[in-house]
């Protein structure tokens, strides 16, 4: 239970895994939540995310220097791609008072480089990684924390519910932890999706994915292909840049990334096919209907 002065709580960008994460710590009594998006800047794009935000009970800023202003923990929760250039805008309105928390996927190096914006401006920083997706578990998804002020945050954030694991103080071990298990999880987001579109074309993607399912019996591979498709339909850039980032990692320990770049290459296809807007950025139930849209769209892939 939450003792004390709740924490002064905010977050530059608000999609999906910001609003999740609101949602459940106003739930837990987390009141006083803060966030800004840089959708908010576009009036035909900014609908969504305030109605995410009402949603959750989540009080939109107009900028993320406003927001900074008013919070004393701030968390980035943009895309992987734009990462370390927000952490760079908003180094000028951080000071000693603020911990900046990075949530994104990036490579460790990324991580690092965020760190050092951070830490020029008297801030604390803390990298953290999500090790499942937030919109099943909300604000209760396991995050891995490195930096010197793990222990500060833990305390403040701990008590409404967070499962908050302290991974030493060095960053770049969680981010480490999130790209090595991304390699793993979009590898067969990426294989998935290439294996029924092939298939499909001979009417036989049931059959194959019942064979595997036989052959590897520790999972439903329907039940996967129908997540993993709706993944990459709806979070399809996202994932492929997280994907990119993997490969930068790789690189950066010289190992040639063959695996990752062909998944970053194959999910960011099925991201470009428009699928988002045509399920109203709503995952479809099954992989099959993924299937249909991309028949009528592309004769290839």
């Amino acid at each position: 239970m939450a003792t004390g002065a709740p924490p002064k709580l905010g977050f530059i960008g608000f999609g999906e895994a910001a609003s999740a994460l609101s949602a459940g710590l106003k739930e837990e009594g987390l009141t006083g939540i803060r966030a800004y998006d840089i959708l908010m800047d576009d009036a035909e794009k900014r609908g969504p995310v305030e109605a995410r935000a009402e949603q959750a009970g989540v009080t939109l800023d107009t900028s993320a220097e406003k927001l900074i202003e008013k919070c004393e923990i701030v968390i980035s929760a943009v895309t992987s791609a734009v990462a370390l250039e927000v952490a760079e805008n908003a180094a000028f309105s951080l000071g000693p008072a603020h911990i900046y928390v990075d949530i994104n996927s990036v490579a460790p190096q990324t991580k690092h480089d965020v760190g050092i914006a951070v830490e020029e401006t008297g801030a604390k920083f803390v990298e953290a990684a999500v090790m499942a997706a937030v919109p099943l578990r909300r604000h209760r998804v396991p995050i891995l924390l490195c930096g010197e002020a793990v222990a500060d945050l833990m305390d403040r954030l701990s008590p409404y519910g967070m499962d908050l694991t302290d991974a030493g103080a060095e960053w770049g071990r969680a981010s480490a932890t999130k790209m090595c298990r991304s390699i793993m999880v979009k590898g067969m987001e990426a294989l998935l999706l290439e294996c029924v579109m092939t298939a499909d074309r001979y009417g036989v993607a049931d059959e194959v994915l019942k064979s595997v399912s036989e052959s590897y019996p520790s999972g439903n591979w329907g039940e996967l292909a129908d997540y993993f498709a709706g993944r990459t339909a709806i979070h399809g850039e996202r994932r492929a840049h997280e994907m990119e980032e993997v490969a930068v990692m790789l690189e950066s320990l010289n190992i040639e990334p063959i695996m990752a770049g062909a998944a970053a290459r194959r999910i960011h296809w099925g991201g470009a096919q428009g699928l988002k807007d045509h399920f109203g950025g709503v995952a479809p139930a099954t992989y099959r209907e993924v299937l249909d849209v991309l028949a009528s769209r592309t004769g290839k892939g």
